[in-house]
């Protein structure tokens, strides 16, 4: 693995740690809000667990397409 390669699965690395622990917000934020009687707040965070739960699976990927080169 070159240099290059290298820098880019570190950051790869780095942007799956950030996107889960933004993952992990929006589900504490959602069980916050299932106690409470705000259906519209409810939708938007779990679109929001969607999209992270999406973005997640495409980083892993993409860092498992870099380390088999």
């Amino acid at each position: 693995m070159n240099f290059i390669s290298k820098k880019v699965l570190d950051f790869q690395k780095k942007k799956l740690t950030s996107a889960e622990e933004t993952l992990k917000k929006y589900m504490q934020e959602m069980e916050k809000l299932e106690n409470t009687k705000k259906p519209e707040e409810l939708e938007k965070c779990k679109k929001m667990i969607k999209i992270w739960t999406d973005n997640i699976e495409k980083i892993k990927k993409e860092i498992k397409k870099i380390e088999s080169r």
